[in-house]
């Protein structure tokens, strides 16, 4: 009786032993097959990466040349404010200092006490 329990556990083994063989087969076909599209995979990515790195090379330039040109906006603005202000101080100066903004009767009464 126990010849035939060896032998079902024997069986048991071998069928297991198939199932597991079939599963490592296909496991193996599909690693293969990853594999393969990872090689296809990095070889574009070899050929595309000096293209990349030129593209970034313009992208770089361009944005150099866009924070150069506001750059000199802003030397212009700064130029253009003080043209104005200077304009502005020599017209008073012209007119005596008739433009100049009256000052509040508290400053006039602290003048007066001085």
């Amino acid at each position: 009786m126990w010849q035939v329990g060896v032998l079902l556990v024997g069986i048991g083994f071998l069928v297991l032993s198939l199932f597991a063989s079939f599963i490592l087969l296909n496991m193996t076909r599909s690693l293969r097959t990853v594999e393969a599209i990872l090689t296809l995979t990095l070889d574009e990515a070899r050929l595309a990466l000096p293209e990349l790195r030129h593209s970034l090379q313009q992208i770089d330039d361009m944005v150099s040349g866009v924070n150069d040109k506001f750059s000199a906006a802003d030397r212009a603005m700064d130029a253009t404010g003080a043209a104005i202000s200077g304009w502005r101080d020599r017209v008073r100066d012209l007119l005596g200092g008739l433009g100049r903004r009256r000052r509040s009767p508290a400053g006039q009464h602290h003048q007066e006490e001085a």
